[in-house]
């Protein structure tokens, strides 16, 4: 998924039929939660690099550096389940709760200014939108993201039942993780034991691989993870 970067403390985005701006309080709460979501997002990556290591030797500390699905997938069955569950849940919260006061501050202007500057990003924005507007509440519980955060940030939703709705969903979604690893974990345990054997060759990879993506992408963005 490609979302564009937020430089903090620039001027505020134009919306459609004109500039708009942001006071000084908006202003340094986007600059907080843009800063909070570039270092989860670098951390996440320097996870993704070293993740062959990680998998087999320090688990839990994998998935709080990065909690994308195959990482979780590949831990859940070598791990305490309350432990795997917590993590995912305060790791994840973190990046949504951050992306929800960015949608607070930027308000339905910065969702606009996202769909201008992103243009595959932008028809997905628009269909998380259509989605939100008729069951938002069911929405957020199921399928919280850090897109769907800021949208239910922008949208005016109060800061308690984002949290009360988000934190439940993902902790259903990691028990559900908890229970596909299980019907596989014998699969998973022969995926672990090649990547044991092979790390040390597979990081390298790991780590170019993650080095050309940054690369390329020239600047961390946001909004990215899950």
């Amino acid at each position: 998924m490609e979302t564009p970067s937020l430089q903090a403390g620039a001027a505020a985005p134009a919306g459609a039929g004109g500039a708009w701006l942001l006071d000084a309080e908006r202003r340094w709460i986007v600059r907080v939660c843009v800063s909070t979501l570039a270092a989860l997002s670098s951390i996440s990556l320097v996870g993704v690099a070293f993740s062959l290591y990680l998998v087999n030797h320090h688990p839990l500390l994998l998935i709080a550096m990065s909690p994308i699905g195959r990482h979780l997938l590949l831990v859940a069955p070598s791990v305490d389940p309350l432990a795997f569950v917590a993590v995912v849940v305060v790791r994840r919260m973190l990046f949504y709760v951050a992306s929800f006061y960015l949608g607070r501050a930027l308000g339905s202007a910065g969702i606009v200014w996202i769909e201008k500057r992103a243009a595959r990003f932008g028809r997905f924005v628009r269909w998380l939108e259509q989605i939100f507007a008729r069951a938002s509440h069911l929405i957020v519980f199921l399928f919280a993201g850090p897109t769907l955060s800021a949208i239910a940030g922008a949208s005016g939703m109060r800061p308690r039942v984002f949290a009360a709705l988000a934190a439940p969903g993902l902790v259903l979604r990691a028990l559900v993780v908890i229970g596909v690893a299980a019907s596989v974990r014998g699969y998973i345990e022969v995926a672990l034991a090649w990547i044991d054997a092979h790390w040390l060759p597979g990081t390298i990879a790991m780590v170019a691989l993650v080095a050309l993506y940054r690369w390329r992408r020239r600047s961390p963005s946001v909004l990215m993870e899950d």
